[in-house]
């Protein structure tokens, strides 16, 4: 990976925790999985990404599943990455001081919601969204188990033309719940380009985070993000 990232531009930041080969000592397992960082003090825009940390908020604050008419709100925030979906369940969670409370909770110590509403500015770290897409994934004194279900059902349902990022180089019958953001952050020529999941089959068990920025292009932030976790999944083969 950093041979490939050496001829790249931009900024790449990258964590990985490996859920199928937890740490052990002795005959002890640790409470803690094998965790890989690249970058770990890069904190870039999260732009679409964040839509998974105002769900986790409303998940949270409803204790349980979404119900009545935020359901299909929700559906169009992560299914679609609906951004008029994700502006009206950004209020409903408290706008940046509730989010910022859910991820005090979460222990999410380097990402700052926007304060002025511009949710797709919140400020993130690759080892954070591993923080965040963990309390979907593993048992969560934040998220019951209904909700967590709910959440990763809506990631696992990604409009097709969105599901590009951590599904590289994935085959088909492995499951991937993801959410991507992508955004231009000054002009046509400098890129936030970021995808976050949690992929598992096919005998690997992982959470991951690739977060790209100042890339020249949409479509070479794209490349970046894809080549770095097909790497990810071709080298956690067991």
């Amino acid at each position: 990976m950093r041979r490939y990232l050496g001829a790249r531009t931009g900024t790449v930041a990258v964590a990985v925790e490996d859920l199928d080969d937890p740490t052990t000592r002795g005959d002890t397992v640790n409470d803690s999985y094998k965790e890989w960082l690249l970058n770990p003090g890069a904190r870039v825009q999260t732009a679409s990404i964040v839509k998974v940390d105002i769900l986790e908020t409303l998940l949270h604050s409803a204790a349980g599943p979404l119900t009545g008419s935020a359901t299909a709100v929700a559906d169009g925030m992560i299914e679609q990455s609906d951004n008029d979906d994700a502006t009206a369940l950004w209020n409903v969670a408290g706008g940046a001081a509730g989010i910022g409370a859910y991820n005090r909770l979460a222990g999410l110590t380097q990402t700052t919601p926007n304060i002025p509403g511009y949710w797709g500015e919140t400020l993130t770290s690759a080892a954070d969204q591993i923080r965040l897409l963990g309390q979907l994934v593993m048992p969560s004194r934040l998220l019951s188990a209904e909700a967590r279900r709910y959440g990763l059902g809506l990631m696992e349902n990604i409009a097709p033309g969105q599901k590009w990022g951590v599904t590289s180089g994935v085959p088909a019958d492995v499951t991937v719940a993801l959410k991507n953001g992508w955004v231009p952050l000054t002009d046509d020529s400098d890129w936030e380009i970021n995808s976050i999941g949690w992929v598992h089959g096919g005998g690997r068990d992982y959470l991951i985070a690739v977060l790209t920025a100042h890339d020249p292009s949409e479509q070479y932030g794209i490349d970046t993000v894809d080549r770095v976790s097909s790497l990810i999944f071709a080298d956690l083969r067991r």
